[in-house]
């Protein structure tokens, strides 16, 4: 089965396994977005895109809120 990550700028990646996956989305984050990320970075967001599947679609604006809270929170301690 492939796998695949939908990027808030459009691109979608798609590989059939994992390792394929990190090499385009870090392919992708460098070209479109001039972000060098580390293999364990991209498999990150691979992950995280894996575990959002199913759930409500999270767009940059709640991204920045949830930014905003885990700051809130942290600045309690």
């Amino acid at each position: 089965m492939d796998k695949v990550l939908h990027c808030n700028c459009g691109f979608e990646a798609r590989a059939e396994d994992e390792s394929g996956l990190v090499a385009e989305v870090k392919r992708h984050a460098r070209q479109a977005h001039g972000m060098a990320l580390t293999d364990d970075e991209a498999l990150l967001l691979a992950f995280r895109a894996e575990l959002d599947e199913g759930g409500p679609t999270t767009t940059r604006a709640s991204q920045n809120a949830d930014a905003d809270d885990s700051s809130s929170r942290e600045e309690e301690r």
